[in-house]
């Protein structure tokens, strides 16, 4: 049985990750309708970032509205043992069997036990396994995130706050800016865009910093949230700015242009998290979808990203090359990729979760009122 889940954002999550499944997706004879999908694939890793702002941001938040400071070794514990068995295993799977790589050169192990892979990352020389930048940035948030909060926490008011979030995100705008003009001046092919501009945790913090602020302002201002995020206000701006990005990505891709390499992510960013608000405004009306294929999807997700690109190799060596063109290679891709992400989340996902937990409860026992709405959101 798959743990309780709030279905706003699996809904999210769920379409997330398919989307990366089909950017990632290396065959070039698609259907016309998929490519169109395609073409926004790279774009579910960074709804990924706003619902991990927002949950990380939920649970670190939450004793701080109560008075307190948030119990590190309690969070840490969690995350490595969310995040490390399914990533330790992937990385020696790649590492001792080198047929199973969807390229040859892979980046030195050590990029990977460190999470530094996303700094200086050359895709083109070492093409194995790099979605695990997106990793790596979610590991630094990890680490600033909590800092920031046992800082910004002693002070009475919330401007302190809100100026260090106004700080890093205009800074990530004019770095970004700036690392796209370098690009641009050297007329690179785009492998150096990716280098220095799309695989840095400091150019993609914008979905992050995003997502920790819906969590501030549903926790610390409750009312306002309540009466401001309605799908009657935060729909029509999620289509705005969905709106405007999707267009922006016909235009000019995943490179983006001299202004979207300042504006993109944050107005992206601010699409999705108003559409995130407002399916938490509906949850109690969309509990059925918890039942759906897109929420199992969304509970495996973690171990489809991981191993997605392994089995895509793996499909297109074993399976009949007949199979493998237009809507029949897709399919197979999406079944085999969900096959494997199913076992490796009931044997490792799940095992490990569940010693977490038992482990929490010798090292702290909940408090009496931890039920709120926000526990089966930041349960993971």
């Amino acid at each position: 049985m798959i743990e309780k889940r709030a279905v706003g954002p699996d809904i999210l999550r769920g379409f997330a990750i398919l989307l990366v499944m089909s950017w990632h997706l290396p065959w070039v004879d698609y259907p016309p309708l998929f490519q169109h999908i395609k073409d926004f694939g790279w774009l579910g890793v960074d709804v990924f970032f706003v619902l991990s702002g927002f949950l990380i941001g939920t649970e670190l938040l939450k004793p701080v509205h109560a008075g307190q400071a948030p119990d590190l070794r309690v969070f840490y514990l969690k995350r490595a043992f969310r995040i490390l068995p399914v990533f330790w295993l992937m990385v020696a799977i790649y590492a001792l069997f080198p047929t199973l790589r969807e390229r040859e050169a892979m980046s030195p192990l050590w990029r990977y036990l460190t999470f530094t892979l996303n700094f200086g990352l050359d895709a083109k020389t070492f093409g194995t396994f790099t979605h695990a930048w997106s990793l790596c940035v979610e590991e630094h948030f990890y680490l600033i995130l909590p800092a920031m909060v046992l800082i910004l926490r002693r002070f009475k008011t919330p401007w302190p706050a809100i100026a260090a979030v106004a700080t890093l995100l205009i800074g990530g705008m004019v770095l970004r800016h700036h690392i796209w003009s370098l690009w641009h001046a050297a007329g690179d092919d785009g492998v150096k865009f990716f280098t220095w501009f799309y695989y840095p945790s400091y150019t993609r913090l914008d979905g992050l910093l995003i997502g920790v602020c819906m969590a501030a302002l549903r926790l610390f201002y409750p009312l306002s949230w309540t009466q401001f995020a309605r799908p009657r206000f935060t729909l029509p701006l999620a289509i705005l700015c969905l709106g405007v990005t999707g267009y922006m990505n016909q235009i000019n891709g995943v490179t983006l242009s001299e202004t979207g390499s300042i504006v993109f992510y944050p107005l992206f960013s601010l699409g999705i998290a108003s559409l995130l608000a407002s399916l938490l405004a509906v949850e109690r009306h969309i509990q059925p979808a918890r039942w759906t294929a897109l929420s199992y999807i969304a509970a495996i997700s973690y171990s489809l990203y991981l191993s997605h690109k392994i089995v895509f190799h793996l499909d297109d060596l074993f399976m009949p090359k007949a199979w493998m063109t237009g809507w029949s290679q897709i399919v197979i891709y999406y079944v085999t990729s969900i096959a494997v992400a199913s076992l490796l989340y009931f044997a490792v996902e799940r095992t490990f979760m569940q010693m977490r937990n038992r482990l929490l409860a010798r090292v702290k026992k909940p408090p009496q009122n931890t039920e709120t709405a926000f526990k089966s959101i930041a349960s993971d």
